[in-house]
């Protein structure tokens, strides 16, 4: 059916489903209003205000008045549970990944830097976590001009290096040079040398008995020949007392015996004192400063082969320079167990730090193996701390 008022259809016959009125009740109400006096209708006063007034002050009070509960509701419950106000300090900051960190996040993660870390943040800010490591790095240089690395191990400037690199051993020096390719070669050009006159000499003696010539002749070229080959048999002991003995000449003064520690910003220090390892090509000492950057450590014990590696150094004076590669294995040096790797470890960087991908140390940049390429050592960075007393609170 169609709703006498709104038009809406429908089945229900009772109510209007649209505007909800009665049927039957409408009716009536048209069925009175039909039958009712006109002059009625035309003398109506506006109505006064009636029960849908009313209705409507009501619900306005009521609605005053339960706002004012919940108010207050809300008021008392504030009062005694007060709420928890987060604040910035509160949250922990997000992860910042590699490259050049947030400065607010680091703010607040790590603690204000005072001192030579203070002072170095400033003058070389790093940008990335590898030169972070290099600013706990040092250059070393020594009164008899030997150069070398180093790093830092704590915030009370501790620094370690090769023992190689502070002390002057003639012995150590001897070696060095005895094994080096260079000096070997020039051994080899002069037997060469002393060979090639033999053999000229040789060729002589033979023209001159061939033709008959005087017997002084032959004995004069024949005690040359002689003495040539006692030569060529004493030229490798022969080159080698001369080297030992250019090394004790070049043996430096006793005021000269000093060595200086210089940062990534050339603030230089002169230190007279270090400590040497019992066993171990370690040497330990300390800067007269405070609040150093310094090397976090990681475990050398489980390094996978392959696994990534930088050197930080000073390779033929060329100052804090970086050379990457990898782990190529464990290795042993002087019945000590040494870390293998590829990454270049050239005159100057030893004593420097050999630091993995998130800039801790796992060893001391060493040695090299002689007349190979691409093959280094370096001790393992337990090995530090277990040598310096000093060192063993700090494991």
């Amino acid at each position: 059916m169609d709703c006498p008022k709104c038009g809406h259809k429908q089945r229900d016959e009772v109510r209007c489903e649209s505007c909800g009125i009665y049927f039957e009740k409408y009716r009536r109400r048209l069925t009175e209003g039909q039958s009712a006096d006109s002059g009625l209708k035309n003398s109506r006063r506006p109505p006064e205000p009636g029960l849908g007034h009313t209705v409507k002050i009501a619900f306005a009070t009521t609605a005053v008045i339960g706002l004012g509960l919940l108010v207050f509701m809300k008021v008392s419950t504030s009062t005694k549970n007060p709420p928890v106000v987060i604040t910035r300090l509160q949250r922990d900051p997000l992860p910042v990944p590699s490259g050049k960190p947030d400065s607010t996040a680091t703010e607040e993660r790590q603690p204000q830097l005072t001192g030579v870390a203070a002072q170095l943040a400033k003058s070389n800010p790093p940008g990335n976590i590898i030169e972070t490591a290099r600013n706990a790095t040092v250059f070393i240089k020594t009164g008899w001009g030997s150069l070398g690395s180093g790093f830092l191990v704590d915030a009370e400037c501790h620094g370690v290096t090769n023992r190689h690199v502070l002390e002057f051993n003639p012995d150590n020096l001897f070696r060095k040079f005895r094994d080096d390719p260079d000096f070997h070669a020039k051994v080899v050009d002069a037997q060469q040398e002393l060979h090639s006159e033999i053999e000229r000499l040789r060729l002589q003696e033979t023209e001159i008995a061939a033709n008959r010539g005087s017997m002084y002749d032959l004995q004069q070229v024949s005690k040359k020949r002689m003495a040539l080959e006692v030569e060529l048999a004493n030229l490798p002991k022969r080159a080698e007392a001369e080297m030992r003995q250019e090394l004790e000449r070049a043996a430096p003064a006793e005021n000269a015996k000093g060595f200086t520690v210089v940062l990534i910003d050339g603030t230089e220090y002169s230190m007279s004192q270090a400590e040497y390892a019992d066993d171990t090509d370690l040497a330990l000492f300390q800067l007269p400063a405070s609040s150093c950057p310094y090397l976090k450590r990681a475990s050398s014990e489980k390094i996978g082969q392959g696994q990534r590696l930088f050197t930080i150094g000073n390779p033929s004076g060329l100052k804090f320079t970086v050379t990457s590669g990898i782990f190529s294995g464990y290795g042993e040096l002087d019945k000590h167990r040494m870390l293998q790797t590829d990454a270049p470890i050239n005159p100057g960087n030893s004593g420097g730090p050999l630091i993995n991908e998130a800039g801790q140390v796992l060893g001391v940049n060493t040695a090299i193996l002689t007349g190979a390429q691409g093959i280094g050592f370096a001790i393992p960075i337990e090995q530090v701390f277990d040598s310096f007393f000093m060192l063993r609170n700090a494991r």
